[in-house]
């Protein structure tokens, strides 16, 4: 035997195949004469020992040929299939980004048939199934593909839905039909909005499925990291975009049901507009500067009176003691007026409170359906979109503005219009809104073909943002927008499901938030069966103060020290271990379903221009660890996108950009 490997050394660097014909020439080998093997009597190897040998060849070859046969060359075979199904899922992916339906309606049937053959490649190892270890992995991978396949009919059923609007939606490919502008487009929505329902319940039950095929996989036993990749990290990933989806959409089913009460199908609708000034930064989202009202009939959408929010509060001359909060933060006011009266950081509490002080001035002519909270980030997305918006107070643009570092120059220009310093009293200064408000809906409204996604995307941004609010005076469309996440509202969480707001009001610092950013880590570290909470916020004013000097004439925007009252809401039942950054004792209480821990800077240490401070508290929350932990970071209306960073144990797991609500999972 030893002879045998000696005179064939590439034997074992041979494949099965011609390992197998070598080992078919062994008994030709043995038959030959003994003296052409130089092997000395006393040395000869028994018969046993040859025979045991031959078998553990035969076993070694019938090994190599099987793996390679059954394992290798399928194996082989289903990885360039999945390389294949990666590239044509880019393509599907690419032609979304182009809004190209017909493009992703092919790509999507391309991608289907890849799945088909990995099903197919896959299924020539089902052997692996009965294998220790193997069938892990197997039952794993045919899960993936089931997600795949989900997938692909949640695409066909979208594509399905929106095929009829294509027109409407501006998309590649789409016919040209009567409708010429957006609002004629609208009012064709308003006719057939009901027929998108029905596709709800099919994509509702696929988004289900694939949450919990995700969740039966066991992603602990898989690696953390591989080629650069974090496995587990992009699974948690994978489940959150996951529950999102299936919550956007089992939530916003509701308030879709609503569509045509809301586009006044049935009869007009009236709805009261606050605009928010979130340069002023307050805590439902900005400084209550004016209001305006509109009539929606039949998707027409019909601007109404208008004016500022001084004339409401000269009208109802309030003369109620200011709030504690008034009196603590805020500089020389006694009493309470409605322009400071979103206090509390739950809009449908603030906008309730708007519209009994509305009523209570006006009287109650009109009722109102629905008040909607704007701010100026709408203007700025909303213009940016039309190019410009021509109105009888002058032309404005998004163009930056040196004289304000570079913010747009629709923001500078309403400012310098409202608040520039006047010889003179002058009580209508912000009554400019009314036509602004008027030349924007008529702007929006006749805008052609290709206007009108890109306008659609804008106002879907601003509500996904909080930059735009709805409330209902009506408890069951009030309980629709609760769920859709639309209303502002302070969310109430089960005891399992950690939270967190940070909320900020700006008193008295002129609008320093136009120019103030900020920046957050957030530390949790778990330890003896308690989760603790670490969240430093750093401020940062990069800009110079601006010259508040009246009589210079200058416009006051950046003031010289912010005055900032910041609140952190967290689960009932969290206590404070410590605070840094306040320059008064926390005040602690219960607000909204939530335990609040108060500060405030501006007086003795404020944020100075050009300068940064930084808060901190930290913390312990009611909540438990589990391998389940979830945790809702509920964002600020009005505030800016703010990087956020996470670290669990000293190790970052999170950084993102914080525009919106987010649902953190990770496992405890």
């Amino acid at each position: 035997m030893n002879l045998l490997l000696y005179s064939k050394p590439h034997l074992l660097c041979f494949p099965a195949g011609n390992l197998l014909n070598y080992f078919m020439e062994i008994p030709q080998i043995l038959k030959k004469e003994p003296q052409t093997i130089p092997i000395k009597q006393k040395n000869k190897i028994p018969k046993k020992l040859i025979t045991v040998l031959l078998i553990l060849v035969g076993i070694i070859v019938f090994l190599s040929i099987t793996t390679y046969v059954f394992a290798y060359l399928p194996a082989k075979k289903l990885a360039n299939q999945i390389t294949l199904t990666q590239n044509d899922a880019g393509k599907l992916k690419q032609s979304i980004a182009d809004k190209d339906l017909v493009s992703a309606k092919n790509q999507l049937t391309i991608v289907q048939n890849d799945l088909n053959k990995i099903s197919s490649n896959l299924n020539s190892l089902a052997y692996f199934n009965y294998l220790p270890v193997l069938k892990n992995y197997y039952q794993d991978t045919t899960k993936l593909i089931k997600i795949a396949n989900n997938g692909v009919e949640i695409g066909n059923t979208v594509i399905k839905t929106v095929e009829p609007y294509q027109d409407f939606l501006g998309l590649k490919g789409s016919g040209v039909s009567g409708a010429k502008n957006t609002e004629d487009r609208i009012a064709f929505l308003t006719q057939s909005i009901e027929s998108i329902i029905p596709h709800l319940d099919s994509i509702e039950s696929k988004i289900s499925e694939i949450d919990l095929t995700l969740a039966e996989i066991d992603i602990n036993k898989y690696p953390e990291t591989y080629q650069n990749y974090n496995i587990h990290q992009l699974y948690n990933q994978g489940r959150q975009v996951v529950a999102d989806v299936k919550k956007l959409v089992t939530d916003g089913r509701p308030i879709l049901t609503k569509s045509s009460w809301l586009l006044g199908k049935d009869k007009p609708r009236n709805y009261l507009i606050i605009f928010q000034n979130d340069g002023e930064l307050r805590p439902s989202g900005g400084f209550w500067t004016a209001y305006a009202t509109i009539k929606v009939d039949k998707g027409k959408v019909i601007p109404g009176p208008a004016s500022n929010i001084y004339d409401l509060d000269d009208a109802l001359s309030s003369t109620t003691p200011a709030p504690r909060i008034i009196k603590n933060y805020h500089i020389n006011v006694p009493y309470l007026n409605l322009r400071d009266n979103n206090l509390s950081p739950d809009f449908p509490t603030d906008a309730q409170i708007f519209l009994d002080t509305f009523y209570k001035v006006s009287g109650k002519k009109t009722q109102y359906d629905a008040v909607i909270a704007l701010d100026t980030n709408v203007l700025v997305d909303m213009v940016g979109v039309l190019g410009k918006l021509d109105t009888r107070v002058g032309t404005f643009t998004i163009d930056s503005d040196k004289r304000c570092d570079g913010c747009p120059k629709i923001i500078y220009d309403l400012e310098w219009i409202s608040g520039r310093p006047r010889n003179y009293i002058e009580k209508n200064r912000k009554d400019f809104l009314a036509p602004l408000m008027s030349a924007l809906l008529s702007n929006a409204m006749g805008a052609g073909k290709d206007y009108l996604p890109k306008l659609g995307q804008a106002f879907f941004t601003n509500v996904f943002e909080k930059h735009i609010m709805f409330y209902f005076p009506d408890a069951d469309m009030q309980k629709a927008a609760s769920m859709a996440n639309i209303s502002g509202n302070i969310i109430q969480t089960p005891p399992e499901v950690d939270y967190f707001h940070l909320n900020d009001a700006n008193f008295a610092s002129a609008k320093s938030n136009i120019f103030i950013t900020q920046k957050i880590k957030h530390e949790i570290t778990v330890s003896n069966g308690k989760i603790e909470h670490k969240v430093a916020i750093t401020y940062t004013n990069p800009s110079k103060a601006s010259n508040c000097n009246l009589e210079k004439g200058d416009l006051c925007l950046n003031a010289a020290k912010y005055r900032d009252l910041f609140r952190f809401y967290t689960p009932i039942g969290s206590k404070l271990i410590k605070m840094t950054g306040s320059e008064v004792e926390p005040v602690l209480y219960e607000e909204l379903g939530k335990q609040v821990f108060e500060g405030f800077y501006g007086d003795k240490y404020p944020l100075y221009a050009q300068s940064s401070n930084k808060v901190t508290v930290q913390y312990t929350t009611s909540v438990t660890p589990s391998k389940n932990y979830n945790l809702l970071l509920q964002k600020q209306p009005g505030t800016k996108a703010i990087p956020y960073e996470i670290f669990l144990n000293g190790k970052q797991v999170e950084s993102f950009s914080w525009t919106a609500d987010k649902n953190i999972k990770l496992s405890l």
